[in-house]
């Protein structure tokens, strides 16, 4: 009876975050437009790989007001899902508990998606955590452990960063992408040659959506498990989501999994000066538990490593029962439910991708998503911004809001908002992609200048200041924040807290810009404003 009482209590303790996750996912989240800023910005750049003069890398970095030593840090390089998660609020504050800083890097570290140490990548990644240290007072970013995280083409970059930095990955997270040294997806076919290398003892975390599921995404893991037996790779197959659907649940599992990393690896007392010296996983020390079966349960029981009693080559690594609990009660809310589709109607027929129709501001464009058939529901259907120069209004409004991409990257065209319903008792999460593309700029119309008033130097502690940029074409001129420890609230810069040894001065950057309306107004060179925090 008291191993049974055991048993329920450590469902329910499991459980019980992702029935909580469930009920948030039915309410969108209001994103404080801080959560999505980075106080400080580097260039980034190599011999191998030089400054595009038209695009130029940039390397961003946050850092909690709440954070008085760097523990570990979020690698990411733009792609598109990447944003989803380490711009969201709940991943924010979870890496803010953790004392995590985050570094996003865009346009990517180097053109091949698969993180090529001898084209440049690797020089790169070092000199730009030397020069975030330097920037931002936090010296041990240099050395901090990093879980490097990677979506779609960028999904096997995580592989091969650990496959270079054994000693600094902390952990790899391959988001919506396939397995190492897969031939088929995300490396293009293009795997560097690792050599004598492994990430062996590295936790490795391979997510693949429901809805993009094949078996080609995963059955190169297998025969990766054999050539390297002492290798810790999980799977969390992202039931009831697809290919770029974040979502409170998996955001949910993905901090579980890097606190897990910390709890195994992480030395005590590492003071922050010099590399840590991490701990390497022994697989034996973990759990084996069966891979995803579509709407079906698992066909052997997970157990510790060495008392598993299912098919081995086709089990997948888990640092311990909780982990396994978690990922079955993940799989066990989708299975077995119905599937649901949601249209996308646009001024009265239906697309399949929303197009940008812009109302009267130029800025401003609406959807209207419908349930399939006769599959009706109360339950409104929600929008969840993902990446791009997109912010959410209501359900069935969408706003173009440009941010630290630029204007001239792709990928900031593309944006990427959600449309989904969650899971109930009877039906498994609803989701679509709207894939909305904007032109970068409105070329056919007026010309418009914007002039942008100089901001000057203020004090650590200063609230607020006004912005007054005017454009000739007498329309609203809007703002966001570049870098510094600040967001942009109507025509007002409002300063966010400062972490705690932050260095001083710290530069803030604003840029002005405005969109233009199709066939009246082009769209304004944007125009920047610096300034600095001082003592």
């Amino acid at each position: 009876m008291k191993n049974i009482f055991m048993k329920l209590m450590l469902l329910l303790f499991v459980a019980l975050p992702m029935m909580v996750a469930a009920q948030n996912e039915s309410v969108n989240i209001k994103v404080c437009p801080s959560a999505m800023g980075y106080q400080w910005r580097v260039a980034v750049g190599s011999e191998r790989v030089p400054q595009d003069i038209y695009n130029p890398k940039r390397a961003y970095m946050w850092i909690s007001p709440r954070t008085e030593r760097v523990k570990g840090v979020i690698f990411s390089c733009h792609n598109a899902m990447e944003q989803g998660v380490i711009e969201s609020p709940e991943f924010r504050e979870a890496m803010a508990q953790m004392n995590f800083a985050i570094v996003w890097l865009t346009p990517a570290i180097e053109p091949s998606n698969v993180f090529y140490a001898g084209n440049g990548a690797q020089k790169i990644f070092e000199r730009t955590m030397r020069d975030l240290a330097e920037v931002s007072g936090y010296a041990e970013i240099e050395y901090a452990p990093v879980v490097w995280m990677g979506h779609s083409a960028r999904a096997s970059e995580p592989y091969n960063f650990g496959a270079w930095n054994p000693d600094r990955a902390l952990a790899l997270i391959s988001l919506h992408g396939d397995s190492p040294h897969s031939q088929v997806l995300c490396c293009n076919n293009t795997n560097p040659d690792w050599g004598e290398r492994t990430i062996d003892g590295i936790p490795t975390l391979m997510c693949v959506g429901e809805y993009e599921w094949g078996e080609f995404r995963i059955e190169s893991a297998f025969p990766f498990m054999r050539r390297y037996p002492q290798s810790t790779l999980s799977l969390l197959c992202d039931a009831g989501h697809g290919h770029s659907d974040i979502s409170e649940q998996e955001i949910q599992y993905l901090v579980t999994f890097i606190r897990k990393a910390v709890e195994y690896r992480m030395p005590e007392g590492w003071s922050g000066e010099g590399k840590p010296r991490l701990h390497k996983i022994n697989p034996r020390d973990g759990w084996l538990a069966d891979r995803w079966h579509k709407d079906t349960p698992p066909q052997a029981e997970a157990a510790p490593y060495d008392e598993y009693m299912g098919m081995r080559d086709s089990a997948f690594w888990y640092f311990d029962e909780e982990m396994v609990r978690l990922t079955e009660a993940y799989y066990a809310r989708e299975r077995g439910k119905e599937s649901r589709e949601i249209e996308i109607w646009q001024q009265g027929e239906r697309v399949e991708r929303l197009r940008f129709r812009p109302l009267e501001d130029g800025l401003s464009y609406r959807v209207n998503l419908k349930l399939s058939g006769s599959k009706a529901t109360k339950e409104p259907i929600r929008l969840r911004r993902e990446c791009g120069a997109v912010e959410i209004v209501d359900d069935s409004t969408l706003r173009v809001r440009f941010n630290q991409a630029g204007f001239r990257d792709r990928r900031v065209a593309d944006l990427g908002v959600c449309a989904y319903l969650p899971a109930d008792k009877r039906y498994k999460r609803a989701v679509t992609m709207l894939g909305v593309r904007i032109p970068m700029r409105i070329e056919n119309g007026q010309p418009q200048t914007i002039t942008f008033p100089a901001l000057s130097d203020v004090k650590r502690g200063a609230e607020a200041i006004k912005l007054a940029a005017t454009s000739t074409s007498g329309l609203r001129v809007e703002y966001y924040v570049e870098q510094g420890a600040a967001h942009i609230e109507g025509d007002s810069l409002i300063f966010d807290e400062l972490p705690p040894r932050a260095k001083l001065p710290m530069k803030v950057e604003v840029i002005a810009w405005q969109y233009g309306i199709d066939g009246k107004w082009q769209s304004a060179e944007s125009v920047s404003r610096e300034f600095y925090i001082k003592e």
